[in-house]
């Protein structure tokens, strides 16, 4: 598995190699600082399996530099992990692309778990960044009827019967990367930040049918 880091403190990014190839041998770790660096490995090289990616760079932030990573056509989860720490931040890092968003103050144990969702295809927060949803807000969703593409709805149905995102792929005969851009795709029209909760809203809506 490859992961590429994208943060300008070095000693912190160091600390993450060292978790995660002693963790497993066979990831392997790629460090850059800042945007320029980041953009230019991943227009010379494979997309990483994940990014891990810090909010505050030196230039571009971590915001703005996703919305880059669409331009070059580059659809690998991104994690946010950042030190900061509000609600609000969190959301946002969803809103701009993310499937993650966890705090540099987070456990390694917590970390490995957030990666370990993200790859899976679903989104993480820490329940103490999660915003409150109302029941109020819950049944708004339910009415509310999303623009889902024709693929995404297969995605949806392919996904309702449990299917993982590499199973979804093959079935599908598309790369996991392009199922894991769709289901952000899908998170973000149904207003929702999970499988699980994609497949209920999709029933809601009435754009899956159950079998």
């Amino acid at each position: 598995m490859n992961l590429l880091i994208i943060d300008d403190h070095q000693l912190f990014a160091e600390g993450l190699k060292f978790l995660f190839e002693s963790i497993d041998t066979s990831i392997h770790t790629t460090h850059v600082k800042d945007a320029t660096e980041a953009l230019d490995y991943l227009q010379n090289n494979a997309s990483p399996d994940l990014i891990l990616l810090d909010i505050n760079l030196p230039g571009i932030n971590g915001f703005s530099l996703m919305k880059k990573f669409q331009v070059i056509n580059i659809w690998s989860p991104v994690l946010i992990i950042s030190a900061m720490e509000s609600p609000a931040t969190a959301q946002l890092a969803i809103e701009s692309g993310a499937l993650g968003f966890i705090s540099k103050s987070s456990s390694g144990t917590t970390l490995i778990s957030a990666i370990q969702t993200v790859l899976n295809g679903d989104t993480y927060l820490p329940k103490a960044l999660s915003p409150a949803a109302s029941n109020d807000t819950s049944e708004a969703r339910g009415i509310e009827t999303a623009h889902i593409t024709k693929r995404q709805k297969e995605i949806l149905h392919l996904l309702s019967q449990g299917l993982l995102n590499k199973q979804i792929a093959n079935e599908l005969g598309i790369s996991a990367n392009t199922v894991k851009a769709h289901l952000y795709e899908v998170f973000r029209a149904l207003k929702v930040n999970n499988r699980t909760a994609a497949v209920k809203a999709a029933f809601q809506q009435g754009l899956i049918s159950e079998v």
